[in-house]
């Protein structure tokens, strides 16, 4: 798009449009929003719109884990449990499954593959910084292969929308309206 096309359009997006939506709802909304970014950037990789470099696609990675982890948390609010502020998926995952154990809210995705941890790539830590907490290069070599991340990241945009809807039906909220009206 031209810059003078830019100039004519408003492109402006307002918080206030969603203030109103439920806590969980705001996690779920930022999670498929990751979700769906990393997708979007894959495809534009596969199909050389977009630069595919390494540090290209650790950017993939990156907002991939990002979505995983506010999922699971958006998940832990809905059933009313405090959102921790760590970002160790393992954990995360665990306290999911304790709250929704049952079959049907199993990921399709290989959710224990993404939340496995790895001391040389660490989740939150790897696919955004050049180096580790200490300051040093990542040791040995990494890497990320674009068609297996996009295969593998399709079935959770699916978990996403078949998961979300059994979560709150499990956990059902008040809307504001109700709060305030005290029905």
């Amino acid at each position: 798009m031209e810059n003078s096309t830019l100039k004519e359009r408003s492109l402006t997006r307002y918080s206030w449009e969603y203030e109103h939506f439920p806590e969980p709802d705001q996690w779920f909304l930022l999670a498929r929003a990751y979700i769906d970014c990393s997708h979007h950037l894959l495809e534009e990789m596969i199909q050389e719109r977009l630069n595919s470099s390494f540090h290209h696609a650790k950017v993939v990675v990156a907002t991939f884990e990002q979505a995983i982890e506010l999922f699971l948390k958006g998940a832990l609010n809905q059933a009313r449990r405090a959102v921790p502020n760590h970002h160790r998926l393992k954990d995360l995952l665990k306290e999911y499954q304790f709250l929704y154990p049952e079959k049907k809210y199993q990921f399709f995705g290989k959710i224990d593959e993404v939340v496995s941890e790895n001391a040389s790539t660490p989740h939150n830590q790897y696919a955004r910084y050049p180096r580790d907490r200490k300051g040093r290069p990542w040791q040995g070599a990494t890497n990320i292969d674009l068609s297996i991340w996009y295969r593998e990241l399709r079935p959770f945009k699916a978990d996403f929308d078949r998961l979300e809807p059994l979560i709150k039906a499990r956990y059902p909220r008040r809307t504001d309206e109700e709060n305030h009206s005290g029905t």
